[in-house]
């Protein structure tokens, strides 16, 4: 959701959300503009939900993972709403645009899921199909990255995934990327192993999560601080999203963050921090927080997590094409509000009916195998 309303703000214009409140300066902007990292928390959740299972296997909590069967799992879960939206974008592109209008290569590389590296982001039928290959690529790892996951072994992990990941922005941009677009940047930077650090530090938050539920009542004290641990990782979290929007102003020379794109340290680590963060973040939650609870265990957040995968993929072209009409502003002078008015109800209704018609099917068939 986060980075379906940050797109939203992008059809909107990119407006400013500044307001006096009681002689206080408050800019919401950074919460709006920040939505791109919605796919840090993805990687990062991945790896703390996927972990899991492997954990349980070292801790003794469950049979082994039979590798077979999990990347059955996996593909039963991903592949047919992806391979869906595929043939309609197709379709659709093919029916008003031509057939012409299809790049064949880079289609035949989203449908193989290899479109980073036969493709470029020009040629995706969806912007958003950028993170799915990395995604799939963490999966491919995930039975090798679990074998360092027990005692010992963990920090080892977490040090060289972040060791290999900023070396690999580092070296890559000031020797291929130096001439480069943004766009290109943002291609190359973030695939494999660009973000390899976030999905470990999730597996590690697993491996976490489960030691202190299972072992001592109270592993060091940590179930004590669980509050102030939470609020630090999102007062940490908020720090860097208003950094990184006051150092990518929105003025019309600038829109696209070349500050942060041209080479500044940050390029380098900033998502490696927010993914600590964001593991922290997830490890106090699944702890059990009552704040979090309320927030995140009521039926309508549950449901929206339910249909997460659909409203990622979906979110994008509905809000492309009803931009594309003529609308009436429903909200004169607040003209993102006035395109979420437009765009949530038939962003909800095509990820259900994506959900309930094509994704549903397939976790049945992938629980009854």
């Amino acid at each position: 959701m986060w980075v379906t309303l940050w797109h939203i703000w992008g059809f909107a214009g990119r407006p400013t959300y500044e307001y006096q409140l009681l002689g206080l300066h408050l800019d919401f902007t950074p919460l709006i503009r920040s939505g791109w990292a919605g796919v840090d928390m993805f990687f990062v959740l991945s790896g703390f939900v996927l972990g899991l299972p492997f954990c349980q296997a070292y801790q003794g909590q469950r049979s082994p993972i039979r590798i077979p069967e999990y990347f059955r799992r996996r593909l039963l879960r991903v592949l047919p709403a992806y391979y869906i939206q595929l043939i309609i974008l197709a379709s659709l592109i093919a029916v008003t645009g031509g057939i012409a209008a299809l790049d064949t290569g880079a289609l035949i590389a989203q449908f193989l899921m290899l479109q980073n590296v036969l493709s470029d982001p020009g040629s995706q039928l969806n912007p958003v199909y950028w993170t799915l290959p990395i995604e799939f690529n963490f999966y491919i790892l995930l039975p090798l990255l679990a074998l360092w996951v027990p005692p010992q072994r963990w920090p080892v992990l977490l040090v060289a995934s972040v060791f290999i990941v900023v070396l690999y922005r580092y070296l890559v941009f000031w020797n291929f990327l130096t001439d480069s677009t943004v766009q290109q940047r943002v291609w190359v930077l973030n695939q494999l192993p660009g973000r390899l650090d976030q999905f470990v530090a999730g597996m590690v938050a697993a491996w976490w999560y489960l030691r202190i539920r299972t072992d001592e009542p109270d592993s060091g004290g940590i179930t004590r601080y669980k509050s102030l641990l939470l609020i630090l990782a999102l007062i940490a979290m908020g720090a860097m999203t208003w950094f990184i929007h006051n150092l990518q102003p929105m003025h019309t020379d600038n829109i696209l963050g070349q500050t942060f794109w041209a080479g500044h340290w940050s390029l380098y680590i900033w998502h490696t921090l927010f993914g600590i963060f964001l593991a922290l973040m997830i490890f106090v939650i699944a702890l059990g927080n009552r704040i979090a609870t309320v927030l995140l265990s009521n039926k309508p957040v549950m449901y929206l997590g339910i249909i997460s995968y659909s409203i990622y993929l979906w979110h994008f072209p509905v809000v492309k094409w009803i931009t594309r009409a003529s609308l009436p502003s429903l909200t004169p002078g607040y003209p993102y509000l006035n395109l979420l008015l437009w765009t949530m109800v038939p962003i909800l209704l095509v990820s259900s009916l994506s959900f309930w018609l094509v994704e549903k099917p397939f976790l049945k068939l992938r629980h009854r195998i």
